[in-house]
């Protein structure tokens, strides 16, 4: 089953066990401390989503998560098997973020325990960012009136998309061959706000760095207002005469199809810029982002702090979770 399809089974099937659940989970009835001692199936040890359990189980029940001495045994797991090894009790529980291939997991009997990125939200005082758009010193020294220029076209997108979700997701969802009802259910789990470098939006980005300190994966949070883009202080483009081209890659995922697709049916354009736009899988952007193969680039806020070398600039915000990452438990023989 692949990532569309499973999508859609989540679609049908989580809102009900949700709703037998009441919604997410309290620190007191979720158990997770049950998870001392586990195995926890993740789809990457290394993104937001797992940062926020890990931080959850540290940071409320007092489970050590740390990379060396964790006592919770974090595997990563390829999507298309973690439903199965769930099912077969190989593992004691799996966080099943939205855009991964293994909601058919909820219909084997596993209970949800935790609505992680509620929790996680709760217990950090705010949303965390999950990505960020990304672009480099030079860069930025070259384009900066460009690169300003995109800020505000992807903010009218954006708000393009808000003010038309119906048929926005309606056309997304046929090129794409997928349901848009689905596509709005991913959606409605997640902002997208491309284009904000408002408080707001650079408090969840230091959210998850603290998180990040929180659980020993950083010694220090770095300082976000020394690597944020001042679209005050940019200074004329560098290459002389002429529209300037962006390029741009971002997940290859619907929501951010729906985020621009204003951009890219000429809806928002610009007098100044051309934006060339490129969708990549999730394991093809950090290697995009560290390489320098695009001017702007969707990356975790993690990998500011993991490749300090890298002249990176935050132009934007990128994906801030609501309630993206859901933890569910086995039944064989499931947590005591």
């Amino acid at each position: 089953m692949n990532v569309r399809a499973t999508l859609l089974l989540a679609l049908l099937v989580l809102p009900a066990l949700a709703a037998t659940c009441g919604g997410h989970s309290s620190p007191k009835d979720s158990g997770l401390a049950g998870l001392q001692g586990k195995t926890v199936g993740v789809v990457s040890l290394t993104d937001v989503s797992t940062l926020e359990l890990r931080y959850l189980l540290h940071e409320s029940y007092g489970l050590d998560t740390s990379r060396k001495t964790g006592t919770v045994t974090l595997t990563e797991v390829a999507p298309e098997s973690i439903a199965g090894r769930l099912a077969a009790g190989q593992l004691d529980a799996a966080l099943l973020p939205l855009d991964a291939a293994y909601a058919q997991a909820l219909g084997q009997g596993a209970p949800p325990a935790s609505h992680v990125s509620q929790e996680a939200a709760d217990a950090a005082g705010g949303t965390v960012a999950e990505s960020v758009l990304l672009s480099y010193r030079d860069v930025v020294d070259q384009k900066a009136e460009a690169i300003g220029e995109l800020d505000r076209l992807l903010a009218q997108s954006v708000a393009y998309e808000d003010a038309n979700r119906s048929s926005v997701f309606d056309a997304v969802a046929a090129a794409l061959s997928q349901d848009p009802v689905a596509i709005r259910w991913q959606a409605d789990r997640m902002k997208l706000p491309l284009g904000d470098l408002s408080k707001g939006a650079q408090d969840s980005i230091a959210r998850t760095w603290r998180m990040a300190a929180a659980v020993g994966d950083i010694a220090t949070v770095p300082d976000i207002t020394s690597i944020i883009f001042d679209p005050g202080k940019r200074a004329p483009n560098a290459q002389a005469g002429g529209r300037v081209t962006i390029s741009l890659a971002l997940l290859d995922d619907p929501t951010r199809r729906a985020a621009l697709s204003a951009i890219e049916q000429g809806i928002v354009a610009s007098s100044k810029i051309d934006i060339s736009i490129t969708y990549l899988s999730a394991r093809a952007l950090p290697e995009a982002a560290t390489t320098k193969l695009y001017d702007v680039v969707e990356a975790s806020p993690l990998i500011i702090s993991s490749n300090s070398s890298l002249p990176f600039v935050i132009l934007s915000a990128g994906a801030q979770d609501i309630d993206g990452a859901v933890l569910f438990v086995s039944t064989k023989p499931g947590l005591k």
